[in-house]
């Protein structure tokens, strides 16, 4: 692709002038890329995908297949490239068109990616049922990957605000939040963080609305799948519903919901709070303590184990419930298990949200913006394999948007022969070793997440 800008002189420089060019040479400023190309030849996330989509195109006229597609569009959103829009200059890098199995010829512009409006036709196509064989193709390829010798598996379950600035279907206006947006859930295995379900809902949804069908539909899957792993899930007090638990309990899967206080447990919490306050006036620093009642609310057809923790600060009473059917000492059930979500669960959405951008859902209909939040979700899996695979360096720690600037935003001249493509880095990068070891274990037939 030929540029149209001349020589940019200037003076900053003592003695000499300072050249800026912009050079023809086949450069890409992304060419760290290669990282999650190889993390997708080894989970195959994308070319699962592909598989669930029908392609309703005349075949003589498609130049871009499906899985090109979906390649260019998680690519890009890896590189820090979420709007459909960017894809009309990134159409033509070269590190772009050659993972995206484009680039097989020396010529440049003819192997050009999809332009936005071949895009954006593309996505618009999508349906309610290829939706649904994508959620469960994400929920059986994380199965697929988990250990055959595990026991268990803890699932994290939370809501996130996405913010909408447009035209788009069921996006309303939620009052907490106090803006138009969406309400999207996420539910994720805890250890890893893996995303299983990242659903789309109305902007003004409850936290535990809605969701019955689809954890019914989990609950079943798993056990379906792996009938032997004891299920367990946790999740804010949004999520305890009576409907909801009562799933859990008809679906053989303990939980800890966290639970609102009311009257009744006000009066069942007071002479533990007493005691904190006592402490507290004794010692001058915090005091915590935990118990546990059984109580049955209203719509609850049998009581439920209540955890309460009494706790005093300097500013005052700040007690808290958990409805839970795990069993184990109070304290250990609220502190050992059920606060351990907030890095979980909620450090999870930060990363979706801030480093995958998958609240970029700017689609006029709502359907289209689901499929865009499958395409986040492919992506995040993808960095979360390239992150497993940085164990025993400083990146084993860390966030999206620091992987995507340490080892993906680099620049590299790309030249491709008969034989073989070749990519030149800067000797003087600082991540050499990081991008060694990671690129080492991707090769390996190891599993890497859950390794």
């Amino acid at each position: 692709m030929t540029n149209n800008f001349s020589d940019i002189l200037l003076n900053c420089c003592k003695n000499k002038s300072l050249k800026v060019k912009f050079s023809e040479l086949d450069l890409s400023g992304d060419s760290g890329l290669f990282l999650v190309k190889q993390a997708e030849e080894k989970i195959k996330i994308c070319q699962g995908m592909a598989n669930c989509l029908e392609d309703s195109r005349q075949e003589g006229k498609v130049t871009h297949s499906k899985i090109r597609l979906i390649l260019q569009r998680v690519f890009q959103i890896v590189a820090g490239y979420e709007d459909v829009n960017d894809s009309n200059y990134l159409r033509h890098d070269p590190m772009l068109k050659i993972l995206c199995n484009q680039a097989e010829k020396k010529e440049r512009d003819v192997q050009a990616l999809a332009s936005q409006p071949t895009t954006s036709r593309w996505e618009n196509q999508i349906t309610n049922q290829e939706n649904k064989e994508l959620r469960k193709y994400f929920v059986k390829q994380f199965l697929g990957q988990y250990p055959k010798d595990a026991t268990q598996i803890v699932l994290d379950i939370d809501g996130w605000d996405a913010q909408t600035y447009g035209n788009q279907q069921l996006s309303l206006f939620h009052g907490y939040s106090g803006h138009k947006m969406y309400f999207p859930l996420l539910i994720n295995e805890a250890s890893t963080g893996y995303p299983l379900i990242m659903q789309l809902r109305a902007g003004n949804s409850h936290s535990g609305k809605g969701i019955v069908g689809l954890l019914r539909w989990l609950f079943w899957y798993i056990k379906k799948v792996r009938p032997k792993l004891k299920i367990i899930i946790r999740g804010d007090g949004g999520f305890s519903l009576p409907e909801i638990i009562r799933i859990c309990e008809r679906s053989e899967v303990e939980y800890a919901f966290g639970f609102s206080s009311n009257a009744v447990l006000k009066r069942k919490i007071d002479n533990l709070l007493e005691i904190a306050r006592v402490v507290h006036c004794l010692t001058g620093k915090k005091a915590r303590l935990f118990d546990d009642v059984y109580y049955a609310a209203k719509s609850w057809n049998e009581p439920r184990r209540i955890i309460m923790k009494a706790e005093w600060l300097e500013k005052g009473p700040n007690p808290r419930f958990v409805v839970t059917n795990l069993e184990g000492e109070p304290a250990q059930v609220y502190d050992g298990f059920y606060v351990q979500r907030g890095e979980s669960s909620e450090g999870r959405m930060k990363e979706l949200k801030r480093g995958i951008k998958a609240d970029r859902l700017s689609c006029h209909q709502f359907i289209v913006n689901q499929f865009r939040l499958f395409l986040s979700q492919a992506a995040y899996i993808l960095m979360l394999e390239i992150r497993q695979a940085a164990k025993g360096t400083k990146l084993e720690k860390a966030q999206v948007s620091r992987l995507r600037e340490s080892i993906i935003k680099i620049v590299g001249k790309v030249t491709i022969s008969i034989r073989q493509i070749l990519t030149e880095i800067s000797d003087y990068c600082p991540y050499q070793k990081e991008i060694s070891i990671i690129a080492k274990h991707l090769l390996s037939s190891e599993s890497i997440i859950f390794g």
